[in-house]
């Protein structure tokens, strides 16, 4: 008998978490309750939603599997259900179940409209699939009994057992003791299941009860991350702060044994932390933590109807302190389409977001999540949204598809002109010339709308010339500044090899440019106190001129002539990866 937990991924840096818990958790009771598990023949087979199907289900056929059960989420059903569907026909004895989020709250249903489905998980997998292995290798139970499942009997009929009770987190095995399956894969790690909030678009308000795994296990297992010098490690506590001790615990612990390299990701509720927390923040590596923040809307009356209890004012505030700390990465998280937010009310939120400075601004759409309270209200609302995943809306009572349409293009040019941080002085500078960070946004998606075909994945420089051409049309001909602070932001990333035909100012003398290295700098800027030889320095550095005024945009001087700009790209910003650099006067 030979069991399989497949896994298809969004992609190929993302691994399975909860494969790897079922996997782990099935061979440790099944030692504990038969004593070999050697006999137990358990695989996990992970893949990728852009993976060929047809490969895919080739591969799996060739597991010559007793029971294959796939893990599915809203990324990947469709495919799940495409290949299960094949796979099934060419091996009619091969038992296909089914687990996971999307499939939880419409079991029934699914294995009515599927015949080709056996079974279904529901909810937690872990103690329910090592019930089933023990199910199918002959041991004494039957599917009647095992909790947490809807099954088709011999008769065909479709049942639903009793749910299974919730599983305490210290039972589940810490499955990364061995990191070569993870190489080149984000780590997943979970500390806490449940949500004590109750939003109403999010499946982890169902349940309000929230697990903690021990604090002490915790710690145990973020030294082997921290000793093993792995590069992140993304915490999926659905808010991870919602204990404000135990994360100012946890927050301290990775703060005093910092090893220089990992980094600690975080789904948190901002306006939660309190001083004791910015405290330890402060003292923290740039890089060690980043953290994802949730504000959704600032609509109140929304807030107020998705059951979303936040403190605006204080989550704002808390986000500026740790923004000018410069050392932690913080994401922000906006949803078009929630009930009472109309186009001109998400306009608001926009620019209050955006107000906030987070290092990347996420424009998301509402999902309509399968067992969510969202998915009651759909009449009461007036959702229109995808039958098929990802169930986006694309209209509301509040807001039509019409304007879904034109913050899809702002989504877009927030990716690529805000988020990319790419252009972060010029756009800095350009923030002036509209009345609103929105105005901005809307008036460069205007543009692109009229400029360029959608669907076409345009290269770096070409969207700095697009940029450029943008800012001429709407605010004028006198581009110095400008043209300075693009050449600045375009080179600020990398050290490209051939220099743009719009740089603002003249190129530097390839004599001089080439002394200032043999001269190991100058009075401004001593190349050996750096660290570097004149080899060394003209290999990891690049020399740019700029506008004076322009250097205001940069680091808030304002000189009046021609100044030059030295990159060395072996000293990067750890958050943004920027290249470090020092203005001087003359070469």
């Amino acid at each position: 008998m030979k069991f399989v937990l497949a896994a298809l991924n969004a992609k190929y840096v993302h691994s399975n978490l909860a494969v790897y818990d079922i996997e782990a958790y099935t061979r440790v009771n099944w030692h504990k309750k038969y004593g070999n598990d050697e006999s137990l023949l358990l695989s996990i087979k992970e893949y990728t939603i852009n993976h060929n199907l047809d490969l895919i289900m080739q591969s799996l056929y060739k597991e010559n599997a007793t029971l294959i059960a796939f893990s599915c989420y809203i990324w990947n059903i469709s495919e799940v259900l495409i290949i299960a569907k094949e796979l099934k026909k060419v091996s009619p004895s091969l038992l296909i179940w089914l687990g996971g989020p999307e499939v939880s709250y419409n079991s029934k249903e699914l294995l009515l409209d599927n015949k080709f489905i056996d079974g279904i998980i529901v909810g937690e997998g872990e103690a329910t699939f090592f019930d089933l292995v023990s199910k199918y290798t002959g041991n004494d139970i039957e599917l009647s009994d095992i909790p947490g499942i809807t099954y088709r009997n011999l008769c065909g009929e479709v049942l639903c057992n009793q749910p299974r009770a919730l599983l305490s987190m210290d039972e589940i095995p810490f499955i990364y003791d061995d990191l070569d399956s993870f190489e080149n894969k984000i780590l997943y790690y979970e500390t806490s299941r449940g949500c004590p909030f109750s939003c109403s678009y999010c499946l982890s308000s169902i349940d309000k009860s929230v697990r903690f795994r021990n604090l002490s296990l915790v710690k145990k297992e973020l030294s082997f991350f921290l000793d093993s010098k792995v590069k992140q490690v993304k915490f999926i506590d659905r808010t991870f702060n919602c204990d404000r001790q135990r994360a100012r615990q946890i927050w301290q612990y990775l703060c005093d044994n910092d090893n220089g390299i990992t980094n600690f990701h975080f789904e948190i509720s901002a306006d939660l932390i309190e001083q004791e927390d910015l405290d330890i923040f402060k003292r923290m590596r740039p890089g060690l933590i980043q953290l994802e923040i949730g504000l959704q809307t600032t609509n109140t009356r929304s807030i107020q109807e998705i059951r979303r209890i936040m403190d605006i004012d204080k989550l704002k505030s808390n986000m500026l302190a740790i923004n000018e700390m410069g050392n932690i990465h913080q994401h922000l998280d906006l949803i078009a389409g929630l009930p009472y937010e109309d186009y001109n009310s998400f306009v608001e939120s926009f620019n209050a977001a955006y107000a906030m400075k987070p290092n990347q601004l996420q424009l998301g759409f509402l999902k309509v999540l399968k067992g969510s309270y969202m998915e009651e209200q759909v009449k009461e609302y007036g959702l229109i949204y995808r039958d098929e995943q990802p169930y986006e809306v694309l209209a509301t009572k509040w807001i039509s598809y019409e304007e879904i349409l034109v913050l899809k293009n702002i989504e877009e040019m927030v990716e690529v002109y805000y988020n990319s941080d790419q252009f972060q002085h010029t756009v800095a500078y350009m923030e002036g010339f509209f009345d609103t960070p929105f105005e901005l946004y809307k008036n460069l998606a205007d543009f692109y709308e009229k400029k360029t075909v959608k669907g076409i994945g345009y290269k770096r420089e070409a969207r700095y010339e697009l940029l450029r051409e943008f800012f001429k049309e709407h605010v004028g001909d006198d581009l110095l500044i400008f043209d300075s602070l693009l050449i600045f932001d375009y080179y600020l990333r990398e050290n490209a090899k051939n220099r743009p035909s719009w740089s603002g100012c003249e190129p530097i003398d390839k004599n001089v440019y080439n002394d200032f290295f043999k001269n190991g700098g100058n009075d401004e800027l001593s190349l050996v106190k750096e660290g570097y030889d004149s080899k060394v320095a003209s290999r990891c550095m690049h020399i740019e001129p700029i506008a004076g005024k322009a250097s205001f945009w940069i680091d808030g001087n304002n000189r009046e002539s021609t100044c030059y700009v030295v990159f060395d790209y072996e000293k990067r910003n750890p958050l943004s990866r920027d290249a470090g650099y020092t203005i001087i006067s003359h070469l």
